[in-house]
């Protein structure tokens, strides 16, 4: 067992899948003929990072461009807090005007913590009809955590999401980042538990199309229907500005990259093989000036292009699950695919 992993709560590790989907990549799967699906993610984490406010021993130590970036042991962090509070005030307000002046939506990764501190937002959001996703309870590290505790974060980052958002539908979605081995079962145990459809998960960076496991739950006797897996990518990804040796040193990097990227999808679809594309932003981070002209231009860009699907994650999850629905463990799966 891993040092977390308990016989109530054993490891959800998927047999791995070094095919795919190979050569028979589903062709015409998205709606009307698109080339290619495009999904947008905003990361809502300021307010839910560590912090004494949040009553952590320590200050944040992860994706921010303080100076110094070993955390504070016992007092607060000032410039780090008010970098993360950048993300809400400018940085988020800025993101949602240029997606209104397109008409685009975009999923929200929504720590829910960090929803809790600019509950203003729990509602806007879904009212300018973006997706509320699970992001966890508090934007932090679940990996040694024991499940015990990890399930509490579970439930309670449902009851607070749904507290705030007043839909009892949300979320549908879950994305970690930095979940633990027990992490998809937790979650799929806390759904089951509150009748509460499960839609998909995006902690996987496996592919360019969504792809099904067998559930986390078909090994404690509960009926397989299959976990569906919408990948979230680190390629495309904001977060890059703050890499060292390998990131983002100017906003025309990252829109070269953006764009080399949809071209050659896009391509791979007029081809027939279509794909989806993530593009994984931080409000704190694409939401500074410099940094949001490429985001900027790369929506002027794809947006003068035809058969393009901008969509939410739920709206890509559902229409995967009505074109392609779970047929069983890898080998029935992948039969089936080369059937269709």
């Amino acid at each position: 067992m891993t040092m977390n992993e308990t016989p109530e709560c054993p490891a959800f590790l998927p047999e791995r899948d070094f095919i795919g989907y190979g050569w028979d990549t589903p062709a015409d799967c998205w709606p009307n003929g698109a080339k290619i699906a495009v999904n947008f993610v905003i990361n809502f984490e300021e307010g839910g990072e560590s912090s004494l406010a949040n009553g952590d021993e320590y200050s944040e130590g992860y994706l921010h461009e303080a100076f110094h970036k070993a955390p504070l042991k016992g007092k607060r962090d000032q410039q780090l807090e008010t970098m993360f509070e950048y993300g809400v005030r400018q940085g988020l307000p800025r993101i949602i005007r240029l997606f209104e002046k397109y008409g685009y939506k975009f999923t929200t990764f929504a720590v829910a913590r960090a929803l809790e501190v600019a509950p203003q937002y729990a509602k806007l959001l879904p009212e300018l009809g973006h997706e509320i996703c699970s992001h966890g309870n508090r934007w932090r590290s679940y990996a040694d955590m024991q499940p015990e505790e990890e399930a509490k974060h579970v439930a309670e980052a449902i009851d607070r999401l749904q507290r705030l958002t007043g839909d009892d539908n949300v979320p549908a979605g879950w994305f970690l980042g930095r979940g633990s081995n027990q992490s998809k079962r937790l979650i799929a145990r806390e759904h089951h538990k509150r009748k509460l459809p499960l839609l998909y998960s995006s902690d996987s960076y496996a592919d360019d199309l969504p792809y099904w496991v067998e559930s986390p739950l078909a090994s404690e006797g509960v009926k397989d229907e299959g976990l569906l897996i919408v990948p979230y990518s680190l390629d495309c990804n904001d977060h890059r500005f703050l890499c060292q040796g390998s990131g983002w040193a100017t906003s025309n990097d990252f829109l070269w990259h953006m764009k080399e990227t949809f071209d050659y999808l896009y391509q791979e679809g007029v081809e027939g093989r279509p794909k989806m594309m993530t593009i994984g932003l931080h409000n704190r981070i694409i939401g500074r000036p410099g940094r949001f002209r490429c985001l900027q231009k790369f929506m002027e860009y794809i947006s003068q292009k035809p058969d393009v699907w901008v969509a939410r994650r739920d709206a890509i999850a559902k229409h995967w699950k009505e074109k392609y629905p779970y047929t069983g463990p890898l080998s029935k799966q992948n039969e089936y695919l080369k059937s269709v």
